[in-house]
């Protein structure tokens, strides 16, 4: 996919969370996630508020995507569909609380394609 179609596809976040490809973080620091079959595989745990630095890299074989949520808010950011071996840079602004990750591909969430981050002051 080409990187404009990415930036494209991000999804605007949480009251004020917004990503964007290419973009770098300053306060809130980084976190990678990994999706293989059928799990996400985080950096870290917990990460401070503020602007995160947001990769996602699909080391499976199968097409993966990544939706990040807080709470039960209805708005969250949403990283593109990769194939095998792509990787996709952003930066989401967040907000202290438990956020909820999880890959939205048919059945995927089911078998097991989900994480929590607890974002801290």
């Amino acid at each position: 996919m080409r990187r404009a179609a990415l930036a494209a596809l991000v999804a605007l976040a949480l009251g004020g969370a917004q990503a964007g490809a290419h973009a770098h973080s300053a306060a809130g620091g980084s976190l990678q996630v990994t999706a293989v079959e059928y799990r996400l595989l985080l950096s870290q745990g917990v990460v401070h508020a503020g602007p995160v630095s947001l990769e996602l890299i699909d080391g499976g074989m199968d097409p993966h995507d990544l939706r990040l949520r807080r709470g039960r808010s209805g708005r969250g950011v949403a990283a593109p569909e990769l194939t095998a071996g792509q990787r996709w840079d952003g930066v989401v602004d967040l907000r202290p609380g438990t956020y909820h990750l999880w890959c939205s591909l048919p059945q995927h969430y089911r078998l097991g394609m989900h994480a929590r981050l607890r974002v801290v002051p």
